[in-house]
């Protein structure tokens, strides 16, 4: 009796497991974990697949891919490609799209005149170990190196740009996006920039940028209405970090006399955190003003400015600033920091400046 029970309970989970079978495909569970790599070289062809061993050539043909959360489009490293991306796409929070180098070293992008790497209404996007160049702020470029518009949990690691006549990296409206490892060197308006909508400190919110160097970045020779130079500056945006950053020798060539670029500085802003930062021989324009080290500007709020050293720069090392028409500037603390040898040539010449217009 016992056996015959047994053979009837292996009998009923047979039927079972077999009618299951009919409703569930045998691969769904792979389909649902399976992640799709896309391989760019030039020595591809758009015509093949895009696995490892038969990539495609052009970075235009990315446009023509839909992505799945999870996919990676991955270049080959040490290559010069030139072209730039365009993107548009969206990840999830487990599985996010992943646009990388391969191989041995990073890939390049030579971008020309164009920007080298656009993301727009997009989410969950991985950007990591790649080149961004530009045809030079005088040479013809007249765009950002790496522009992120109106995007959400983007994150940059160990990215080279430089070139670019405006920022060599431009956020405008996105949330929680980080900047690690960037290195934005030989731009015009900014070396890093984070924008949102004017008048609205929500634009771009929960941006954290750590460890990232701007460098050399002189100035923007098409303004002649406003500042450029600067090495990081954050403006309309909420909740801020900025840490172990270092800003040098920006802004030696901002083509107007007027108000100045800054090393590292927010605007507009509501609790920014900068700290742990060095900020040195940071320039002006001949006769303009600023050229300091660090800045918390017109409209900032509930923020903090701490543990930095600043020296050597033109203007002075910590501006405290209210420039004409800016919204109210209040709960800021400026605490623990140094300042050796700064307010060199500019109107600034201070270690910290105070100033209400």
């Amino acid at each position: 009796m016992l056996l015959y029970s047994y053979y009837n309970f292996c009998f009923l989970f047979c039927m079972i497991l077999s009618s299951c079978n009919k409703i569930i495909p045998k691969n769904a569970a792979q389909t649902t974990l399976k992640r799709t790599s896309y391989y760019f070289s030039n020595q591809g062809n758009d015509t093949d697949d895009g696995s490892i061993k038969h990539p495609f050539k052009t970075l235009a043909h990315i446009k023509t891919i839909h992505f799945n959360a999870g996919d990676s489009i991955l270049l080959k490293g040490n290559e010069v490609f030139n072209d730039s991306i365009i993107l548009k796409t969206n990840g999830t929070s487990g599985k996010p799209v992943l646009l990388a180098s391969y191989g041995n070293g990073n890939a390049i992008i030579n971008a020309d005149n164009r920007t080298a790497v656009s993301i727009y209404q997009s989410s969950f996007i991985n950007l990591k170990n790649i080149i961004c160049i530009g045809s030079g702020r005088k040479n013809g470029n007249t765009k950002p190196g790496v522009n992120i518009t109106d995007c959400g949990n983007i994150n940059l690691d160990d990215i080279d740009v430089s070139g670019f006549q405006k920022s060599g990296l431009q956020l405008y409206n996105c949330r929680s996006t980080t900047l690690k490892n960037v290195n934005a060197h030989d731009n015009g308006a900014a070396g890093i920039g984070v924008e949102g909508d004017f008048s609205n400190k929500l634009g771009s919110n929960n941006i954290r940028i750590t460890n990232c160097s701007a460098v050399n970045n002189p100035g923007d020779p098409s303004n002649l209405t406003n500042h450029s130079g600067n090495g990081i500056v954050v403006g309309h945006c909420t909740n801020v970090l900025i840490d172990h950053c270092i800003a040098t020798n920006n802004g030696w060539d901002m083509p107007r006399i007027g108000n100045g670029p800054v090393g590292i500085w927010a605007y507009e802003a509501d609790s920014v955190i900068i700290q742990h930062c060095l900020s040195y021989k940071n320039k002006t324009s001949a006769g303009a003003a600023d050229g300091g080290g660090f800045d918390f500007d017109g409209g900032v709020t509930n923020s903090i400015l701490q543990y930095c050293l600043s020296y050597q720069n033109q203007g002075s090392g910590y501006c405290i600033f209210q420039y004409w028409d800016a919204s109210p500037w209040y709960n800021n603390v400026v605490r623990f920091n140094i300042s050796i040898d700064d307010g060199l040539v500019s109107d600034s010449r201070a270690g910290i400046y105070v100033w209400n217009s």
